[in-house]
């Protein structure tokens, strides 16, 4: 394989992760702040579903648009 494409898809990857680490991260802060005082269950369940969401931040972005467009009507 050629060291050009070895490269990018090696920056592709590391972005995609970043991404996901800074999305699941701004979910849980955001669930986090509307929940203070949830209880060792739902901060675990919380955690999970953070994690979910900064694998699939795709998907998270779309619903954080689709999210802000809807309150703006």
């Amino acid at each position: 394989m050629n060291m050009t494409a070895v490269v990018v898809i090696g920056i592709a990857v590391f972005l995609y992760i970043e991404l996901a680490i800074g999305f699941g991260y701004y979910m849980f802060l955001l669930t986090s702040k509307k929940t203070p005082d949830a209880d060792e269950t739902l901060k675990r369940q919380i955690k999970k579903y953070s994690i979910i969401a900064g694998i699939a931040f795709p998907v998270t972005i779309a619903i954080i648009i689709a999210n802000k467009a809807a309150e703006r009507r």
